[in-house]
């Protein structure tokens, strides 16, 4: 039996209260606990202080560190039972690399998995000095996992080994996301708050039309934007209500610009296991998710007119909307959940001995 550390910035006991209480998809973090329920793994979480004199102290350290240090720290006693450390996001990775690059036991000799984010991206856009501090950073990983194969070139371009990579095919929570048994009585529907959303584009592209376009999302992602009055607000909601939105949304908008990561992938795969017909942006890193006509429609980045032109065809196109809205909803059964998405990474693992 695999046993592995889970190193994530929500606490496991916190995370499971609000499974329970249907506030998260998953009983843990981005579904991981398919490692436990589909292939038997045993999954340990690392806590953090709940005593304010520590976490002040806490905070102190990190904030010198740069990056979280306490779960890493806190975990060491589990780490000698593990057979691997699994760090959730890049940032959760860096104080377990550095532990492991210096030989520090019991670290040093437990491999050590980042399944990261945002890491490709934030090497692409640094300055060439914080380019090889990041790269230094996460020398002492094992694998790191990122979500587009577009990404590959980054970290090989830095000297990273490409056996050390993997493009992992992300996924979401398909058995919490899923068709609902109401109306689709929303026209247009538009969720996300990621630093890649471009809604400058997809609010010339509504403006001075008939459609009506509901927005979800944080109200700094409007800044020194002009909403045109065919757009309602709804700034964030809770999870329940936001997974409703979705079964109710005839069609949802994700617009985006080109980054190294696939921005906008998480509410795109969530609306599509939904069954919504999904538009999104064309970038190379969404193409690895979506194909044209076949289960989603796309649009060239920054292209007023073609999102204009294509949410009026889609409006007027219930056939188009259902046949799209069907097929995604079957290529997330099949790919793109996060089922899939644990059990081929733990393949890779043990292909790779890593575990």
């Amino acid at each position: 039996m695999t046993r592995a550390l889970i190193l994530s910035e929500h606490d496991p006991d916190a995370w499971g209260e609000r499974y329970t209480r249907g506030e998260v998809p998953a009983p843990l973090p981005y579904g991981v606990n398919a490692l436990a329920d589909e292939l038997g793994w045993t999954l340990t979480g690392s806590r953090r202080a709940v005593d304010p004199r520590w976490s002040r102290l806490r905070d102190v350290v990190e904030h010198r560190a740069g990056f979280p240090v306490e779960q890493t720290l806190r975990g060491a006693g589990d780490v000698r039972r593990s057979d691997v450390v699994l760090a959730l996001l890049e940032r959760q990775g860096a104080a377990a690399s550095t532990l492991r690059q210096r030989r520090v036991p019991p670290y040093r000799s437990t491999p050590l998995v980042v399944w990261s984010c945002w890491l490709a991206d934030d090497l692409r856009s640094a300055d060439p000095d914080h380019r090889q501090r990041l790269k230094r950073r996460f020398d002492g990983a094992d694998l790191i996992t990122h979500l587009s194969r577009h990404e590959t070139e980054v970290f090989t371009d830095l000297g990273i080994s490409e056996d050390r990579l993997f493009p992992v095919t992300y996924g979401v929570s398909h058995d919490y996301y899923v068709p609902g048994d109401g109306p689709r009585d929303i026209e247009l529907l538009a969720v996300g708050q990621d630093r890649g959303r471009d809604y400058r584009t997809l609010f010339a592209a509504v403006r001075g039309t008939d459609l009506v376009l509901d927005v979800v999302c944080k109200p700094e992602n409007l800044t020194d934007l002009d909403v045109p009055d065919n757009v309602r607000l709804h700034g964030v909601v809770p999870l329940t209500e936001y997974r409703a939105l979705l079964q109710r949304a005839q069609v949802v908008v994700v617009p985006t610009r080109d980054l190294a990561y696939p921005t906008g992938s998480s509410v795109a795969l969530e609306s599509a296991s939904s069954g919504a017909c999904v538009a999104v942006t064309g970038t190379r890193a969404m193409r690895d998710y979506f194909i044209d006509t076949v289960d989603s429609r796309l649009v060239g980045e920054g292209d007023v007119e073609g999102w204009r032109a294509l949410l009026a065809e889609l409006r007027s196109d219930a056939e188009q909307r259902e046949r799209l809205g069907a097929a995604a909803r079957k290529s997330v059964e099949a790919r793109f959940n996060a089922r899939h998405m644990w059990t081929e990474l733990a393949g890779v693992m043990t292909e790779r001995g890593i575990i």
